[in-house]
């Protein structure tokens, strides 16, 4: 049994599947396997993935007809057979360090789940930034707890990606949780089952892992083919909550994470179509079956979410669609005022790189200067008198300085 399971689904990841497959590789524990699930590709990934199984003994390929990501996803977790096990998405990187620092967390706490942190990379600049929200710690300072001991903030503080999380096989395969199937948001089940159901879970405050934005392929840019899956997944997830007889205790942060997800996606939709489904749907069903309806304001943690999505709540997608509209636009005057700043702070640095080239500009001119000057002076007629005059003088001490020394 190898020491981890890195599993990863690849749906047309060409660009993108050798490095990510390398960063895996590159773990400093070596004692790895590393499940690749291609999902029906057709751009070349799956002759990629061949390509490296062939020079590395520790990387399986599985080659499957297009299901999505929670078809992929699960096969690999089905496949998997690691103490530890730890999902990859197919155009993300691991840190060197990241399973050997998570699993040393986990084993020291004995915890069934591990979260750390992870830094986003923006595809189209390069740009990496910390995400201060791939997990949030302001209401406690406990590094490992159990679910139980904070059911308020479970669902809503550690995102449900399974890329910044570390699970325990044994945990795993004994709770019998598995991703959904279907093509978004495939991880909410698993990552908020396995949060709910952990014995303990351990917080390690650093960024292991890299999260690639701003990916045209990515399953979040092609949002408006499944606008909801989301609600799907957060209808399985309270039929699972209610089966496990624990809806009660986490109700207050499933419903805050609910109205997460909806503002959410109803932001990200990219054609009016996705928009009026999601709104439908809500309007009709989703805000009773999910509890958001009737749900205080008093016991919202993100007001401007909740803010977002009342007035659908309240029956007025019309006053919805403009207070998205207001936030799109204030968030962009922001960006606007971002990016001025910087601007400023970008000219105030030219400024001062101008000034400091001046300042240097001068100084070596005046230290040519006194080169010429000192040029001048020793190739004179009476520097030379000089120096023969201080000659013997000069000797002489040089002399005694010898002496001195020898004799000590």
């Amino acid at each position: 049994m190898p020491t981890a399971s890195v599993v990863i689904p690849c749906y047309n990841a060409a660009r993108f599947i050798e490095g990510t497959v390398r960063s895996a590789q590159e773990q400093t524990i070596g004692d790895i396997e590393i499940i690749c699930v291609d999902d029906g590709s057709t751009d070349g990934t799956l002759e990629l993935l061949r390509a490296i199984a062939e020079k590395d003994a520790r990387v399986r390929v599985i080659s499957q007809e297009n299901g999505g990501e929670g078809v992929a996803r699960d096969r690999g977790l089905c496949e998997a057979t690691g103490s530890w096990l730890y999902f990859l998405d197919a155009d993300d990187l691991m840190m060197p360090q990241l399973l050997e620092k998570s699993i040393a967390r986990a084993e020291q706490t004995a915890a069934d789940v591990v979260v750390f942190r992870t830094i986003m990379l923006d595809d189209q600049t390069g740009e990496e930034y910390l995400c201060a929200w791939s997990f949030q710690r302001d209401w406690t300072s406990d590094d490992t707890f159990r679910p139980q001991d904070h059911p308020e903030r479970l669902f809503n503080s550690f995102q449900n990606w399974v890329h910044n999380k570390l699970f325990r096989g044994s945990f795993v395969r004994n709770h019998d949780l598995h991703m959904q199937h279907v093509h978004r948001t495939a991880d909410l089940l698993f990552t908020c089952r396995a949060l709910s159901e952990a014995n303990l879970i351990s917080l390690l405050d650093e960024p292991l892992h890299r999260y690639r934005v701003n990916n045209g392929q990515s399953a979040m840019a092609t949002s408006d083919r499944y606008p909801l899956d989301f609600y799907e997944a957060f209808l399985a997830l309270r039929a699972s909550l209610e089966e496990q007889g624990t809806w009660e205790l986490y109700h207050d942060s499933f419903v805050n994470w609910a109205i997460d997800g909806v503002a959410f996606n109803l932001r990200v939709a990219r054609n009016y179509e996705a928009y009026q489904r999601i709104t439908k749907t809500m309007c009709e069903e989703g805000f009773d079956r999910l509890d958001i309806r009737g749900f205080p304001r008093e016991k919202s943690d993100m007001l401007a979410r909740y803010d977002q999505i009342e007035p659908l709540v309240n029956g007025d997608p019309h006053e919805a669609l403009f207070r998205l509209a207001t936030q799109c636009r204030d968030d962009f005057d922001a960006a606007c005022t971002a990016a001025s700043r910087a601007r400023v702070h970008v000219a105030q640095l030219e400024q001062e790189v101008t000034r400091t080239r001046n300042e240097r500009a001068h100084a070596e001119e005046e230290v040519a200067e006194l080169r010429h000057v000192l040029g001048c002076v020793t190739s004179s007629a009476s520097f030379k008198a000089g120096r023969a005059l201080t000659f013997a003088p000069r000797h002489l001490a040089e002399l005694a300085r010898h002496v001195r020394n020898r004799t000590r």
